[in-house]
């Protein structure tokens, strides 16, 4: 049987990893200045792959922006190829939109440069996501190649079909001896040709087809000069001894002959439904979900500000006539996008490459949570040129999320002193308010509310066409309970003051430590970034929350405890590494717990002052209610909730017993002694952990038997890595020692996670409502939706200018497994509205009206622009 090599000539471009980035930069532009001369001066030398990101077009181009021309030229004859991604993110510790965002941006620049590889290249991402199918498909990319996730075990070919849960497909081929297996060709042409063959061998009885793929090139390595004139000579060679042929070539033209060739053989694709994230012998570097936590933290709060906040209140603003701030809000994804790469976002670099990350973090915030408050302003009425005003004196607050909603908000009121003025402004302190009421939308109803601090102070006020002014003012920080928030939109409450200050009953509800069994756990590590291990003798320790040493907080909405404990932890892993050490330090960890009236989730706030290394710091939920839990798990992923079994399906072969997760994962049980499917309807109930940005879960038993739900808080290693295959280099900032601050929740609800509809708790955790004071005209409405998806298990993740700048992007997608009738999207007021897809191409004509109709199948995702 003849084969056709195909060798494609590539780099894989870490941006940044065991150099920070500007070092790893310097290296890229010797790259690509080095292939530019080969083209031009080697016509043998056909195509190079540009590791498919267009983010080291940018990295290039601000150092020889000389060159612009000739790299252009050369991608539009297809002798570079570049795309689809902006950057090779990884897929499990980013948001589904940020996934999307990046091919998003990916496309925009390849076009600007002419041409757009359609190939779903993922070479090195630690697994890949179950929706990864459907998001190509959304790209008009039909395919996939990748290096993890994917194993060939039991006979399996590395060709297979790759199904989404909604029923998307791509042809898929696993690069199974690495993306270079091909690294460098022998310049000596018999060499050579053993070395093609040897190639040919090992790979062709893992092989549906006669194409096999043959990746020339490695991480941060120059194209090999002299391939183009070594394929030449050896292909006569190969024809004459094996009837084979090598061709340098491109991904395109290998994916397109494979394709070609197992249609003919129908039925021989093996089909894999779902995430790939196989592991056995750790190949998917689980250990990455738990490294270097705060920067998962980081991403989370930036993710949050940019798709929740800015993206969705300027949207908003939008549809009141403001102009969509396009290019701004796409500055700070960008910002966001360069901590995205598997070696940036998954902590497994060094510690100097880890630093440089935190800039770009709190930037991309910045300018998001910016852009958010310049939208809410304006629909607020609030003039920040003018300062704090009393005339119709509101606070608005706004809610994101697509359903209404009753939720803690908190707020500041300001309240003027005095007008702005410059140098010495007026400090009446006359004017000071000594009570005020909160009036609800309806314009009677008083909603209860507690202070938590007051102070005067002299406050900033900008305007573009004058220096800073100064306004004295008087401030209360409130906390107060929303009831039933429009979905998409706000409410409005009207600032009422008054001659005292009401007071209202303090929550009293009876403290119940058994129904929050928490509990601290500790253990050794010995691994690294990449990977965990336990030492060999390990020593566990466990601090369960609760006992009698406690301080309260009560008020008129909420009740918390507030616990403090001095916890005694090892100091560090002995020399030798096989256990704990003896000496022990001091970690004092504050937990406080918080019961909000009316609002079925209990909230944790844990603060650790970590001065331990080398130990793993979970938090553990047991089995409150003694459920016979189901044997799955529910975690939220990427527009999916992933059943993964309880039993590790690869203990016996050092796969890790830990999974990802978004904002929430779940348990599904019954009471106990009602286990039969009978009975099951009425006694199921879900014990459900929301997370903020914690993004490692494992269900296990303890030595009791006991089940519990662990979330990993910290996991503390000194290196990158310690098994031969990485940089050994040591990483003292990966101990993460000092403060460390981490939110979480805990809810039990009737039902299994669907009916109970469990991503509502966790996202009203994850997203919490803004308040902001204004003065709106009289006649402004008080409340008011913009965008509304039905029913609620739809779920919107996007609210977004078009890429034109003009229209509105919604997307959302079924949360659910079965098919979701009469599903629908309204922007009301809209003139039209069109499906596109993911890369807001259109995909039918334009239908009048504000609102899309749609019988949306499971989980599949939904895009639709409206024209304003």
């Amino acid at each position: 049987m003849s084969y056709t090599l195909h060798v494609v000539s590539h780099t894989h471009w870490d941006r940044e990893w065991y150099f920070p980035f500007q070092r790893f930069r310097l290296r890229l532009v010797d790259l690509i200045d080095h292939l530019l001369d080969i083209l031009d001066t080697d016509p043998d030398f056909v195509h190079f792959n540009l590791d498919a990101q267009t983010i080291v077009l940018e990295d290039y181009l601000e150092l020889r922006p000389s060159n612009r021309a000739r790299l252009e030229r050369y991608i539009r004859e297809g002798k570079i190829a570049i795309g689809p991604w902006y950057q090779l993110n990884d897929e499990f510790l980013v948001s589904g939109e940020s996934t999307v965002r990046s091919l998003l941006e990916g496309h925009r620049i390849a076009e600007q440069f002419g041409a757009v590889q359609k190939i779903g290249y993922l070479p090195d991402q630690f697994g890949n996501i179950s929706q990864m199918p459907q998001i190509f498909r959304g790209f008009g990319i039909d395919n996939a190649i990748m290096g993890r996730g994917y194993q060939l075990t039991d006979g399996r070919k590395m060709e297979f079909d790759w199904v989404a849960p909604d029923g998307s497909a791509v042809l898929s081929s696993l690069m199974a001896f690495w993306y270079n297996n091909a690294q460098t060709f022998p310049s000596d042409t018999v060499e050579a040709v053993q070395y093609a063959e040897q190639i040919k061998q090992r790979m062709a009885p893992h092989s549906l087809t006669h194409h096999l793929l043959l990746m020339n090139g490695v991480d941060h390595l120059e194209a090999q000069p002299d391939i183009g004139k070594i394929l030449r000579k050896i292909q006569p060679l190969l024809s004459k001894s094996s009837g084979d042929s090598v061709v340098h070539d491109t991904l395109t033209n290998y994916i397109t002959l494979v394709r070609r060739e197992v249609e003919i053989q129908d039925g021989a694709l093996e089909t894999w439904k779902g995430e790939l994230r196989e592991d056995r012998h750790g190949a998917c570097l689980a250990g990455t979900l738990s490294a270097r936590m705060y920067l998962k933290q980081m991403n989370h709060a930036a993710q949050i500000s940019l798709e929740q906040y800015a993206e969705r209140f300027a949207s908003f603003a939008r549809i009141e006539g403001e102009k969509y701030p396009l290019e701004t809000l796409r500055f700070a994804w960008k910002l966001l996008m360069q901590n995205h790469p598997h070696d940036s976002i998954c902590g497994c670099s060094t510690d100097e490459t880890h630093r440089d990350m935190i800039p770009r973090f709190r930037q991309a915030k910045q300018v998001a949570d910016d852009m958010a408050e310049r939208a809410m302003n304006r629909l607020a009425g609030y003039d920040q040129t003018k300062g704090a005003q009393r005339d119709n004196l509101t606070l608005t607050v706004f809610n994101p999320l697509n359903w209404s909603r009753t939720d803690p908000v908190r707020a500041t009121l300001e309240f003027p002193l005095g007008e702005p003025a410059r140098g010495n402004p007026t400090k009446d302190l006359s004017r000071m308010v000594r009570g005020f009421k909160l009036i609800a939308p309806d314009g009677k109803t008083e909603t209860p509310f507690a202070v938590l601090n007051t102070e005067v102070y002299c406050k900033m006020v900008l305007n573009p066409r004058e220096l800073p002014l100064d306004q004295w003012v008087q401030k209360y920080e409130i906390e107060f309970i929303t009831k039933e928030i429009p979905p998409c939109g706000y409410a409005a409450y009207k600032i009422q003051i008054e001659n005292t200050m009401p007071m209202y009953p303090i929550q009293s509800e009876e403290r119940m430590p058994s129904a929050y069994p928490v509990v601290f756990e500790d253990c050794g590590e010995v691994g690294d970034e990449y990977l965990h291990r336990k030492p060999m003798n390990d020593s566990l320790y466990h601090l369960r929350l609760g006992g009698s040493s406690y301080s309260e907080e009560t008020n008129a909405v909420r009740r918390t405890f507030v616990y403090t404990q001095d916890w005694e932890l090892p100091k560090s892993k002995t020399e030798d590494g096989r256990s704990r050490s003896a000496e022990r330090v001091a970690c004092r960890i504050t937990t406080r717990m918080t019961k909000w009236a009316d609002i079925p989730r209990v909230e944790f706030e844990t603060r650790i002052d970590n001065q331990a290394e080398d130990h793993r710091l979970r938090v553990r939920f047991e089995n409150a209610y003694g459920l016979q839990f189901r044997p799955y798990s529910y975690a939220e992923g990427q527009y999916d909730v992933v059943e993964r079994p309880i039993e590790n399906p690869y203990g016996d072969l050092d796969g890790a017993p830990f999974h990802p997760q978004q904002f929430w994962t779940a348990l599904v049980g019954d009471e106990p002694g009602n286990e039969t499917m009978e009975s099951a309807e009425n006694t199921e109930q879900t014990m459900t952990i929301i997370n903020r940005g914690l993004p490692e879960y494992e269900v296990y038993s303890n030595s009791e038997g006991v089940q519990s739900l662990a979330v990993t808080l910290l996991r503390c290693v000194g290196q990158l890595s310690g098994r031969g295959d990485g940089p050994g280099i040591s990483t003292p900032d990966a101990q993460c020692k000092g403060v460390n601050h981490f939110r979480y929740a805990w809810t039990i609800s009737q039902g299994c996670w669907k009916g109970g509809m469990v991503w509502k708790q966790a996202h009203q955790f994850n997203v919490p409502m803004m308040a902001v004071q204004g003065n709106p005209p009289s006649t402004a409405p008080t409340l008011r939706t913009f965008v509304r998806a039905d029913p609620a298990t739809l779920i919107v993740t996007a609210i977004k200018g078009a890429e034109d700048g003009e229209n509105l992007i919604a997307r959302f997608y079924n949360i659910l497994d079965e098919e979701m009738k009469k599903g629908r999207i309204s922007l009301p007021g809209a003139k039209r509205h069109r499906l596109v897809n993911m890369n807001e191409d259109p995909l039918e004509d334009w239908t009048e009206g504000d609102t899309f109709h749609m019988d949306v199948p499971s989980r599949r995702i939904v895009t639709v622009e409206f024209e304003l």
